[in-house]
């Protein structure tokens, strides 16, 4: 199987001005993930966020826009994938008032919308790193963060001590914080964002 190549940014949006599908790959590859993560936020189905990021990609290339840096691509990017979120809401009757709630932000500034794509991309960054961690301490923060599980929760679901369930928690945390260089002002306000955004609070 041929490896896909990889591009600077510079090296990229040359590429994409240029008309290279191999460009659109990889741009696709890199953050596919993290757009349907957005989507996910505007829409209740992760079937109807895959359908608009793989739209939102589309519409950019067949678009043939250029762009002198990577965060005007990315804005650009986000900012298709949340008038693709908006216009299924529209849509579907069953969602009017989500649609109310999204609709009254359609005039904001670009600021909130750039906010948006850094924790977004900080979320995949931690989600990323902790793919790596030890099966335990990867399962256990999953539960935490993601399911939104207490510690006595996990500890029953997963047939251990209480004990047992700190020690992985506490120890995929202290990772964290050293993939962070320590800045828990930006690690926990991140971690609360994990939950928030799988509709979950963490667990104690």
């Amino acid at each position: 199987m041929a490896l896909q190549p990889t591009f600077s940014d510079e090296e990229l949006l040359q590429r994409l001005a240029a008309g290279e599908p191999a460009a659109l790959e990889a741009l696709i590859k890199s953050h596919f993930a993290v757009i349907c993560r957005f989507a996910e936020k505007f829409l209740p189905d992760s079937a109807l966020a895959q359908d608009v990021a793989q739209e939102s990609f589309i519409k950019l290339w067949k678009s043939g826009k250029t762009f002198d840096t990577i965060t005007a691509l990315k804005a650009y990017l986000y900012t298709i994938a949340r008038n693709g979120c908006l216009d299924l809401i529209r849509n579907r009757s069953r969602l009017e008032e989500r649609h109310q709630r999204a609709a009254a932000g359609e005039q904001e500034a670009m600021e909130p919308v750039l906010a948006d794509i850094m924790r977004a991309e900080s979320i995949a960054l931690i989600y990323q790193f902790v793919q790596d961690m030890p099966g335990k301490m990867r399962e256990v923060f999953f539960l935490s963060y993601r399911e939104g599980m207490t510690v006595s929760e996990i500890a029953v679901q997963l047939g251990w001590k209480v004990k047992a369930v700190k020690k992985q928690k506490y120890k995929a945390l202290v990772a964290l914080r050293g993939r962070f260089g320590g800045h828990t002002n930006l690690l926990l306000p991140l971690l609360s964002a994990v939950a928030m955004w799988s509709g979950h609070g963490p667990g104690k």
